[in-house]
C-alpha cells in the first residue's frame, strides 16, 4: 500500500515573483510607518533652542511675563469664523467656582432631605 498525498491535500505554489513582491511591499510598508527619531544634531539644535528660550523667560520681569497660550489647532481656528459657533465665554474665577459648588452642595443636601423625610422639611420650611 502506497501512501501518496492525494492532489487535494497539496498547497497551491504560488510563484517566486509574487512572494518577492510581497516582501518588498512588507519592507516599504514598516520603513514608512516606523517611527522616526530626530538626528543628533536636530537634538543638539532644540536643546539650545529650548535653553535659550529658559533664559530669555528668565531675563524678562515677572509681572510682564505672559501666561503660555496653548497650542493653535485647525480645528479651532475653523470654528473661529463659523457664524453658527457661539463666542466662547471666558473660564470662571476660582472664587465663582467655589461659590457655586457650594450651593450645589446645600442644594443636593435639602434634596436628600426632602426625599428622606418630606414632613419633617415640611415643617421645617414653614416653621
Amino acid at each position: 500500500m502506497t501512501t501518496e498525498p492525494s492532489p487535494a491535500a497539496e498547497e497551491p505554489s504560488l510563484p517566486d515573483d509574487v512572494w518577492e513582491q510581497f516582501a518588498n511591499d512588507s519592507e516599504r510598508a514598516i520603513r514608512v510607518s516606523a517611527p522616526k527619531e530626530p538626528s543628533a544634531r536636530a537634538r543638539i539644535v532644540a536643546r539650545r533652542l529650548r535653553e535659550e528660550d529658559e533664559r530669555a523667560a528668565e531675563a524678562e520681569p515677572r509681572r510682564w511675563r505672559r501666561r503660555p497660550q496653548p497650542p493653535h489647532t485647525p480645528s479651532q481656528a475653523a470654528a473661529a469664523w463659523r457664524p453658527d459657533s457661539p463666542p466662547q465665554k471666558p473660564p470662571m474665577s476660582p472664587s465663582i467656582r467655589r461659590l457655586r459648588a457650594l450651593a450645589g452642595i446645600v442644594l443636593v443636601a435639602a434634596v436628600v432631605l426632602v426625599l428622606l423625610s418630606p414632613d419633617r422639611a415640611w415643617s421645617w420650611i414653614s416653621g
